[in-house]
């Protein structure tokens, strides 16, 4: 009979390993089905980009002549994508492009403008809706996007000076290069608890299973024969759930595809992973089940006597400890290498040595809680509990050990991401809290700032109309400062500084630069900047509560080269915000408009993507490593169940055995997860000081905690109703 015939007989007649083979093919097709998707999400993010490549549009003249300004607007906590054209026709990836003074708006967008008010949204776009756009061309079905027709020659001036790298483009980029490192780290933090729970099922019946290949081995099998039996009954199970998880992953598909990354949903085509990614995880898959088996009969070929009578493997000495100050001390010593310079890896390589400790440490630490046990508590249950955990510290422990990388990187994303996600307070130190701007061509600066205070006045909004030029004040002995040039009474509404503005026209610098021979040099010009000298007995005042200096256009004599200026105004109230914003999409058509508010729009849904993929992935974790921590324990009720049926013909109490049960099977997983948790919050704000980031934790970093509590509970009811079935069997099974 070959191995094949053999493992299919066994599989009939014997229902606890007919049981084992399901669980591990159930456990093998989560697997599959989580390797597939995720190894599709860079796919996908690439597919994202492809399809609203032509959203970025040129910054400048296009390739079909015309020109193509790519912008962000807001509107009610949400980004919209505007495309400014002009003179150019669109097609290939790319709708047809609206004729001047048409709007093609996405259908999200379109149901915005016909549900707000005028003043608040439409007025911000032509009257003459031109159609649609595809959800096809979209980065994502929700996603708000404007296309706006202009007449020649109307953007050339903002093509001028708009930056070739536009935050739409910085945006959409920013997304891409993140999800792909994401879905990296999840298959890497859920392939551990998908192997654990695949080798817990395959391990349910382990000590019968090394029971019976011993006794074939000593009853004159070769070893050669003893791999290939053990081989062909997890590859029959592993096989059978590599094709469930395939044919699992395309319905699967369509539930991925509502998840939110980058303020939208997915287009289902989009979650398609590739034929190699199929290729290698059928092949694959199976191949590091199969041998994972193999490699667990090992005791079985060397020693078949010990693995017939089951004697007890070595236990963890307490040298272990030393992994922990080992891996702290190159831990701190790689922050220190980075404070001096050196690349990110330093703190890498470390952090893998912490995680490859766990494996180490934790079995020790099992067995020294059990060896407690048995010393200090006197009631039977923790006895029972505590002599098993002592007996195999590495078994108990292993049932747990899923979930520590889950939990570990739960724990360090949680203590990191608050720091390393805050939004800007700020939009830098030249505006006020609550400014709207946009940056315009120097020369066009005055009459853009008297168009847009008129469109104000039409508007019923009563708000000054600012414009600044960034500059640089150089004193004679090589003195510097930051500056802008700017009205003075201008200057005290929007932004931070309060120059003293009585008396004639004057500069304002802070306190510790000269007074005489300066000399202003416009920040953004066309070719290289020209210093523009102050005229002797121009007024200065230096002021002690400036952080800049403060020109009055009526104090210099126009800056040689400038190009570039700002036209800002802060509205008075939080109800004029939105139409503030329409009445410059007005007047600057092509600009880019900012505000505080939505900078901190983009970093919010990027702070909200990163919580809740932390979160998917730890629930996805926690379920894995319940159902492996559920499965260990009533396997390791099973492989004790000639002991345990001893102990209650003894006449030990059943409740005795069932609480005794549950301490050995929550406790493992406890220790799992506070010392997961409690490395990876550790390690967290290592990286944050490393990093100079604030340190910031929230309640969420309770989260692992309660991961651990959910896989201790499963883990201790499981072990409870296998003793309840088992004990109603005949004992003279065994």
């Amino acid at each position: 009979m070959n191995p094949l015939q053999l493992a299919v007989r066994v599989l009939r007649h014997d229902s606890r390993t007919r049981t084992s083979a399901i669980l591990t093919a159930a456990g093998v097709m989560v697997a599959t089905a989580l390797v597939l998707i995720l190894t599709a999400l860079p796919n996908a993010a690439q597919a994202r980009t492809e399809r609203s490549s032509w959203q970025h549009g040129h910054q400048g003249v296009s390739d079909a002549g015309g020109v193509e300004l790519a912008s962000q607007d807001y509107v009610q906590g949400e980004l919209i994508t505007r495309l400014d054209v002009s003179g150019t026709p669109g097609g290939g990836k790319a709708p047809k492009y609206p004729a001047p003074g048409e709007v093609l708006l996405s259908p999200a967008l379109a149901q915005k403008v016909a549900d707000l008010p005028d003043d608040a949204l439409a007025d911000r776009f032509p009257e003459r809706i031109a159609g649609t756009i595809d959800p096809q061309q979209l980065r994502y079905p929700e996603q708000l996007v404007a296309v706006v027709g202009h007449p020649e020659g109307v953007l050339d001036q903002a093509a001028e000076i708009a930056s070739p790298y536009s935050l739409v483009t910085i945006k959409a980029d920013s997304e891409d290069l993140l999800l792909q490192p994401m879905a990296w780290f999840g298959l890497f933090i859920l392939a551990a608890p998908s192997l654990v729970l695949v080798a817990s099922a395959s391990r349910l019946t382990a000590a019968r299973r090394e029971h019976r290949m011993a006794s074939l081995r000593m009853a004159g099998a070769t070893p050669s024969q003893v791999v290939s039996t053990v081989a062909a009954e997890t590859g029959l199970a592993a096989a059978a759930g590599t094709v469930a998880g395939l044919l699992l992953t395309w319905p699967l598909r369509y539930l991925v595809a509502l998840v939110p990354w980058g303020s939208g949903t997915w287009l289902v085509s989009d979650i398609t992973p590739s034929i190699w990614a199929v290729l290698g995880v059928a092949i694959g898959v199976p191949a590091l089940v199969v041998a994972s088996s193999v490699l667990g009969a090992g005791r079985v070929v060397r020693a078949p006597l010990s693995a017939a009578t089951q004697q007890q493997r070595g236990r963890p000495k307490a040298w272990r400890l030393l992994i922990i100050a080992v891996v702290a001390g190159f831990f701190l010593l790689g922050m220190i290498k980075y404070d001096e310079g050196a690349g990110f890896l330093v703190l890498v390589v470390p952090i893998v040595g912490v995680v490859w400790s766990f494996s180490l440490v934790g079995p020790w630490i099992t067995a020294t809680i059990g060896r407690l046990f048995t010393r200090v508590w006197r009631r039977p249950s923790v006895l029972l509990a505590g002599r098993r955990l002592v007996s195999d510290p590495k078994s108990a422990y292993r049932s747990s050990s899923g979930m520590v990388l889950a939990v570990f990187i739960g724990a360090l994303a949680l203590t990191a991401l608050p720091a390393m996600t805050a939004g800007p307070d700020s939009m830098g130190s030249s505006n006020k809290q609550g400014v709207i701007l946009a940056d315009v061509s120097s020369s066009q600066a005055p009459e853009l700032r008297q168009r847009l205070a008129d469109e104000l006045a039409r508007l019923g909004v009563r708000a000054t109309a600012a414009s600044y030029e960034k500059v640089s004040v150089e004193g004679p002995g090589g003195e510097f400062a930051t500056g802008l040039l700017i009205d003075c009474r201008a200057a005290r509404e929007v932004t931070p500084y309060q120059p003293s503005c009585e008396g004639p026209p004057r500069i304002h610098v802070p306190s510790d630069m000269p007074t005489s021979e300066l000399a202003v040099t416009p920040a953004v010009a066309v070719k290289n900047p020209l210093a523009t000298p102050v005229p002797p007995g121009t007024p200065v005042a230096a002021e002690p509560n400036l952080d800049a200096a403060i020109i009055d256009p009526g104090a210099v004599p126009a800056l040689a080269g400038s190009q570039q200026a700002t036209l800002t105004v802060l509205p008075p109230t939080e109800a004029d915000r939105a139409t503030v914003r329409t009445a410059m999409a007005r007047v600057v058509p092509g600009a880019d408009i900012e505000s505080i508010e939505s900078r901190s729009v983009a970093s919010e849904v990027m702070t909200g993507d990163l919580h809740r993929i932390t979160v998917i992935g730890l629930s996805i974790a926690s379920v894995l490593a319940a159902g492996s921590a559920a499965i260990t324990a009533a396997g390791a009720v099973i492989d004790r169940r000639r002991t345990l049926g001893a102990l209650i013909a003894a006449g030990t109490q059943s409740r005795v055995l069932v609480r005794a049960l549950h301490v050995e099977a929550a406790l493992p997983a406890l220790v799992a997860a506070g010392m997961a948790t409690a490395a990876g919050a550790g390690v967290g704000l290592g990286l944050l000081n490393a990093l100079q980031q604030s340190t910031t934790l929230t309640p969420s970093i309770l989260a692992p905690i309660v991961l651990g509590l959910l896989v201790a509970a499963l883990a201790a009811t499981a072990s409870g109703l296998m003793l309840r079935k088992i004990t109603a069997e005949p004992l003279a099974d065994e």
